[in-house]
């Protein structure tokens, strides 16, 4: 058998991990790559060592027209633009590693669900998550009954200066309608491992939060250069930032006076089909210990508790005595250790035609309207609850 053929569309940081996990496999070659912007095609072969080996196109269509061998396809592109990509991948029976989330409307992601399901393509949400060692650990003891049945989850997302910066600064996601929102852009992650640890639905939820961080400041420029409060300020210097062209040419703006219509601080509590409730915390701004992603799950004969960053889960009986620690060091990648195990996903989907993954389209749906429903909320000050048909699409009302 031959190298697979992938193709990427949008050049960003997303795809560079999916390109780099790939970089000298004997099994696996990026032969094109699709941005409109030339300059972060040009980042993306740089980053991933790519030089030489893929084609260019500023049309994702042109490159699928060009490219009629592919087995698989990455979309890192911003979230407005994966409903139109993924159902065009997805037709044509590939493989498709499709960044998190599913898209920014309910009838979009509605779309690539039944895109999916029409026929033989085939996708992987990028829900990088459920391959960290971390959560893999959490969800094992919850299986085997290390906690008895599970009656709350408490969770918390609290990203630290860099990635504040990027969410807040960056053109398309510190925008509603580009990103779909900071809770779906950044915590569609989170609303996906609930529903997987607890292997259910939700039913209802309520939200609140909004911009209470990140207010207009009249004592702060327009721009980071000649602020008085440089040398206080976290966010003054653009070290922080990781780096694309894009978002380097935004760095220097003030993170307080920068046009952004995103909530920087949100709650949700989410009530489950089968009973159990959930609780969770998304607030920026946040840095040292106990920052990250916590996990705190709550079942009748004992609790599990971890940090992330911490790469630990402990397991704890209902006296409070710890009865177990476990460790969840990962491979060195991203999202402590996820990034490449969920990137080698796609590589069986390839390998495997008959293998569906379980963060599906269906999957990232259900996390996508989770947010849809929590901005609802937020917005409208009000509980909002969960009608699903026989399809299992969802009905807010």
């Amino acid at each position: 058998m031959g190298r697979f053929k992938v193709g990427v569309i949008g050049t960003g940081t997303r795809s560079v991990v999916y390109a780099s996990a790939y970089a000298g496999r004997e099994d696996v070659a990026v032969v094109a790559l699709a941005d409109p912007v030339a300059e972060h095609r040009r980042a993306m072969v740089a980053r991933a060592g790519l030089d030489g080996q893929a084609a260019e196109y500023d049309d994702w269509r042109a490159m699928l027209d060009d490219h009629a061998d592919l087995d698989g396809v990455v979309i890192g592109s911003p979230n407005h633009l994966h409903a139109d990509q993924a159902v065009a991948c997805l037709d044509r029976g590939l493989a498709v590693a499709l960044e998190k989330p599913l898209a920014t409307t309910e009838p979009d992601a509605r779309r690539i669900v039944r895109a999916e399901r029409a026929g033989s393509g085939r996708a992987l949400v990028g829900f990088v998550l459920r391959s960290t060692p971390f959560y893999g650990k959490v969800r094992e003891l919850i299986a085997g009954g290390a906690v008895g049945r599970v009656v709350s989850v408490q969770a918390d997302e609290l990203p630290g200066y860099a990635v504040t910066s990027v969410m807040t600064r960056s053109p398309w996601r510190r925008r509603q309608a580009t990103a779909g929102g900071a809770m779906l852009e950044k915590s569609c992650h989170d609303m996906d491992v609930l529903n997987w640890l607890l292997g259910d639905r939700p039913s209802s939820l309520n939200s609140y939060g909004g911009e209470l961080i990140f207010r207009p400041d009249p004592a702060r420029p327009r721009v980071c250069e000649g602020c008085r409060l440089a040398e206080a300020c976290p966010y003054h210097r653009p070290a922080h930032e990781p780096g694309t062209p894009q978002i380097a040419r935004e760095e220097a703006r003030c993170i307080y006076n920068v046009d952004k219509d995103c909530a920087d601080v949100q709650s949700v509590c989410v009530e489950y089909a089968g009973g159990a409730v959930a609780n969770f915390m998304l607030a920026f701004n946040c840095a040292g210990p106990r920052a990250g992603r916590n996990l705190h799950v709550v079942g009748c004969d004992g609790r599990i508790w971890g940090n992330m960053g911490e790469s630990k889960v402990f397991r704890y009986d209902n006296a409070g005595d710890e009865a177990a620690a476990f460790d969840t060091s990962g491979d060195g990648t991203g999202h402590g250790g996820g990034d490449r195990m969920h990137a080698l996903e796609l590589v069986r989907m390839m390998a495997e035609p008959d293998y569906r993954p379980a963060a599906d389209a269906y999957a990232g749906y259900l996390s996508a309207v989770m947010c849809f429903a929590a901005d609802a909320s937020r917005l409208g000050r009000r509980r909002v609850d969960f009608r699903y048909d026989a399809d299992g699409f969802v009905e807010l009302s």
